[in-house]
């Protein structure tokens, strides 16, 4: 299609053999041309010499002349007919040449070239195919990197949610081994802690696996929902941070939501208060609505001792970000050195 839309408005390619023919009758053309006028000339400033002269030519002496003066003029006709079609022609084959050059061109450069276009003939029709060609080429090539670059960042979104419930599901392990005495209820609550965290780690790699791309439910209180998510946040920090919450500014509605998805939203956070926040101050988590806007606000004081051990790669931030373009929100994140906020706006869909 876009070859087509190239060359619209061109003139259609004539072919070669045509060409060749063109170039051959123009040739000989010009030659009987060069032929008749220097054959008339020379006949005419003989006869006119020799009557200066006074010199009379016998019939046989005429014919003579006639015949000399053809043939020189016919040899000279020839050797220019030779001269133009050669150079005519010559055009073409170095064309041609042109075009096996600019070939081995695109091998070497990688197909990032493009052939120049000249004429009007089967050659110029064979260097745009392979200018197209060409072009293809490298736009799959494009595509490819951006399919292989979006998988991989992919992979490594996925693989890093995965670490995120796996690392709290090692923390509870160790609690659980260095606590003497447990009651019923604390192990109860600890047993569904890391229940739900292997629930989740089976998610995200059913994702990995491609057996899975979010599921998306109807829940009838997201206000309910939103306080589970608060309970769990405050536990999965306490004992390390001092968390408060605030759900003052939730009303009840209903709407669609992808719970799997939210609770990557959950992890990140906890994670990156586990890796940045400063233990000494409190860490704020403050959920609210605007109409069918949820939006959550983490905040919280930076650690400074320590932190330049901490490599920092983003991808838990980023992550968030993702899941919040797939409610058509945003995540927006502050950062003065000293306090990090981030306000995460999600749009819950209506119930179907």
């Amino acid at each position: 299609m876009s070859n087509r839309n190239k060359t619209a408005g061109k003139p259609e390619n004539k072919k070669l053999s045509n060409v060749i023919l063109e170039y051959l009758f123009l040739s000989a053309a010009i030659s009987l041309f060069t032929f008749f006028f220097l054959y008339s000339t020379s006949i005419s400033l003989g006869d006119n010499y020799l009557a200066q002269k006074g010199f009379i030519l016998t019939d046989m002496q005429q014919i003579t002349f006639q015949v000399w003066a053809r043939s020189i003029c016919a040899l000279a006709s020839l050797l220019l007919f030779i001269v133009i079609f050669l150079s005519v022609l010559g055009q073409r084959l170095s064309y041609l040449i042109t075009i096996t050059r600019s070939v081995e061109q695109l091998h070497e450069k990688g197909m990032d070239y493009d052939i120049p276009l000249e004429g009007n003939d089967d050659l110029t029709r064979l260097a745009e195919s392979i200018n197209y060609l060409a072009a293809a080429r490298r736009e799959l090539w494009r595509q490819e990197k951006v399919f292989q670059e979006e998988r991989e960042a992919w992979i490594r979104s996925l693989s890093h949610d995965i670490r995120t419930p796996l690392t709290s599901m090692l923390s509870y392990s160790e609690m659980l081994h260095s606590k003497d005495h447990l009651s019923r209820d604390e192990m109860e609550a600890y047993i569904n802690l890391v229940y739900s965290k292997a629930t989740q780690i089976r998610q995200l790699t059913e994702q990995l696996m491609d057996r899975d791309r979010g599921t998306w439910e109807k829940i009838d209180d997201i206000r309910f929902l939103a306080g589970q998510f608060a309970d769990e946040w405050e536990e999965l920090l306490e004992g390390r941070f001092t968390c408060v919450t605030d759900l003052a500014g939730m009303t009840d509605f209903s709407g669609m939501a992808d719970v799997h998805a939210l609770r990557r939203i959950l992890d990140n956070l906890v994670s990156n208060v586990e890796k940045y926040a400063d233990p000494s101050y409190e860490v704020e988590l403050t959920l609210r609505n605007e109409d069918r806007r949820l939006i959550l606000i983490q905040r919280n004081h930076i650690r400074t001792e320590g932190f330049g051990s901490v490599e920092s790669s983003r991808i838990g931030l980023e992550n968030v970000q993702k899941i919040a373009a797939l409610y058509k929100g945003q995540a927006d994140i502050s950062d003065d050195g000293s306090i990090f906020e981030i306000r995460i706006i999600l749009n819950i869909p209506e119930c179907l």
